[in-house]
């Protein structure tokens, strides 16, 4: 769970943050490196702030995800047939509740790794000029090491992010699994409820006190004087 999250955070960044919009001449696995590292930059940059208000990293997360992706795309893949059958109402609700989803879900995924724990394997070449896979692995200290596999595709002259695999399965194929099974059992309004419910929840004690232990050791780290 902990692998999975962590990378839904890293796709989300890369489909909406600038820094994922690269020119396409530009290695696939440079547009992950950099996008990575601005991640963490941008956190340690507020680490105090988010230290004392853990509910800022919402803030934060909600200015630096600046809808530049086709999120509207991303939703017909999730619901899949269930989009067709959908009038313009539901989908505009849909892919406003799946954001909200996305964004609160990135706050609690950033914060689950380290930046030394992410690992790049060689690059396989692929047959497609417009399409290529970054394969990479998270090795945190005694945990299985989990493998990434970043799918990106050019759309207008630049490198995007459009599923991640964790250990093999597909991140926008699970959340289409769970979303198509909650249709089928209570309907599609029942699910945008659902969602609504969710995103409308106060950030929980236990996810508070998780960005406060990550962010204080990182504050702490740069409070260390020099030797």
């Amino acid at each position: 769970m902990r692998a999975v999250l962590y990378s839904l955070g890293i796709i989300l960044y890369l489909l909406y943050y600038p820094a994922g919009f690269v020119v396409a001449s530009e290695n696939a696995e440079t547009v992950i490196r950099e996008a990575t590292e601005e991640i963490y930059r941008a956190l340690d940059e507020q680490c105090e702030l988010i230290d004392h208000s853990p509910e800022y990293l919402y803030t934060l997360v909600d200015r630096l995800l600046i809808p530049r992706a086709d999120l509207e795309k991303m939703s017909q893949w999730v619901l899949g047939k269930y989009w067709r059958e959908a009038d313009d109402k539901q989908r505009q609700v849909f892919v406003e509740q799946f954001r909200q989803l996305l964004l609160r879900t990135y706050a609690t995924a950033i914060q689950m790794a380290n930046l030394e724990d992410i690992h790049y394997l060689p690059q396989r070449e692929s047959v497609k000029p417009d399409r290529a896979t970054v394969r990479t692995e998270i090795q945190r200290p005694g945990e299985a090491v989990v493998s990434l596999t970043y799918a990106l595709y050019q759309q207008h002259g630049v490198w995007l992010v459009y599923d991640i695999q964790v250990d093999g399965v597909s991140l926008v194929s699970s959340y289409r699994t769970t979303f198509s099974s909650e249709i089928r059992s209570k309907g599609l309004e029942a699910l945008l409820e659902s969602l609504r419910k969710k995103n409308s929840e106060a950030m929980t004690e236990a996810t508070a006190n998780q960005i406060r232990s990550r962010k204080s050791g990182s504050c702490n780290k740069e409070k260390q004087p020099e030797k």
